[in-house]
């Protein structure tokens, strides 16, 4: 286990170690153990893994040229896809040199880090939303900023240089840089490929300067990033105009990197803030509309694929879940409805279909369930809304007044309705 807060001169001995390439072939397995390429590693794993040992100690190992598809889910773009041995070699890397850059990231830096992610980026949000406009009873401001092609213009000097002052190691240094020039774009020594393990780690890496800058140098106090894109919440548009300058020019000085001007701005936090697929406003959020579209055209593909005997029911099932998951973070309650219906009509379970996992079909019939009481919430959530009492909405939906009295205390809690528009101004 690494203890200093740097990797020292010993540590390649480590890297190259049986049992840290071993565990790095676990980590680049995962999810993928019925790959044909997996299944062929794995049958000669011991003579594999002491191959790839003696290429990394002899110091002749070198990576494979990147396999490039383009992905369009919902933009265009250029994924490199590396070997799998090469993969391993990403893993052994981040496995020694990860802890120590992680105890220098900021809190709020959400993207490729265990316990972090989207959600919790949103939720983040959510929290530093009510802090900055004093729970909605002052103006806020947001500045929404993303980086101008950042994968591809990422500077592999400074990249290294940063890496340097924590990796002593010259050996280590030395196969970071074997792995950087591996890519080639229009640029010398520039750019990463997207999809592979150490763009995401170096990715974050690099940005880390700006994190610091951002929260010692401009003291801001409510900022968040998720890889290229980021947002501050501030009561001022004058301090997050200045801080707009403030950080183009460090970008630009520092690690030769621009914001997108169609993308960059200042907006108010009451017109909406579009961050990582949601359009989010005060009391409630939204899943952004291509996205939406974007998975049903997923759906429908898969379906012509399930008629067709190409793909399985369970599969598909996973997919739907991931998806529920997600839009469960925004105000889906009719989206999720219609889909759902949707996914029944377009995945049928008939008797022939073969069942692999009943545990999977149990969860996700649950999930199903879950959204129609969700959807019932909502109901409530529009009659309320249309001026109707307590009283009244139960007698139109045929329910207790109690049902609909939990009903209201759910939607307070989540902030969808106001205690103002329940009570007095007094009490």
């Amino acid at each position: 286990m690494v203890t200093l807060d740097i990797v020292t001169t010993n540590q390649y001995e480590e890297l190259c170690s049986y049992e840290n390439l071993e565990l790095a072939f676990k980590r680049a397995r995962k999810g993928k153990t019925l790959k044909p390429y997996v299944i062929e590693f794995e049958e000669n794993l011991k003579q594999n893994l002491l191959q790839l040992r003696n290429e990394l100690t002899m110091q002749t190992y070198q990576p494979q040229p990147l396999k490039t598809f383009i992905l369009r889910d919902p933009k265009t773009r250029k994924i490199s896809k590396s070997d799998f041995r090469d993969r391993i070699i990403h893993h052994a890397i981040c496995n020694i040199i990860e802890p120590i850059f992680q105890k220098t990231f900021i809190h709020d830096s959400f993207a490729n880090r265990i316990g972090k992610g989207t959600p919790n980026a949103i939720k983040r949000f959510d929290i530093f939303k009510r802090k900055s406009s004093q729970n909605n009873t002052k103006k806020c401001y947001v500045l929404k900023a993303v980086i101008k092609s950042y994968f591809q213009t990422v500077d592999h000097e400074i990249l290294l240089e940063i890496l340097s002052k924590r990796i002593e190691d010259k050996q280590i240094m030395l196969l970071i840089t074997k792995i950087l020039r591996n890519y080639e774009t229009k640029d010398q020594h520039k750019g990463m490929p997207l999809g592979n393990l150490t763009s995401q780690f170096f990715a974050n890496v690099y940005l880390n300067e700006l994190d610091q800058f951002v929260k010692h140098k401009l003291r801001a106090k409510y900022y968040i990033r998720y890889v290229d894109d980021f947002v501050i919440l501030n009561q001022s548009k004058k301090k997050l105009q200045e801080h707009m300058i403030q950080i183009n020019k460090f970008l630009l000085e520092q690690l030769k990197l621009t914001l997108r001007p169609d993308k960059s701005q200042i907006i108010k936090l009451e017109k909406g803030i579009n961050f990582l697929g949601f359009r989010i406003f005060y009391h409630h959020k939204l899943l952004v509309k291509r996205n939406m579209r974007k998975f049903t055209k997923k759906l429908q593909k898969m379906s012509g694929k399930y008629k067709q005997d190409k793909i399985e029911r369970e599969k598909v099932i996973e997919t739907f879940e991931g998806w529920l998951a997600y839009a469960s973070h925004a105000n889906t309650y009719s989206q999720r409805r219609t889909i759902t219906k949707e996914f029944n009509q377009l995945f049928p379970l008939n008797k022939e279909n073969k069942i692999g996992s009943a545990k999977k079909h149990q969860n996700f019939n649950k999930k199903v369930e879950y959204s129609k009481i969700e959807f019932t919430k909502q109901k409530t959530l529009q009659l309320f809304k249309k001026g109707l009492t307590i009283k009244q909405i139960a007698k139109q939906r045929n329910l207790k007044e109690s049902t609909i009295h939990e009903h209201i205390a759910h939607l307070v809690e989540h902030h969808q309705i106001r205690l103002k528009e329940l009570l007095p101004q007094t009490k």
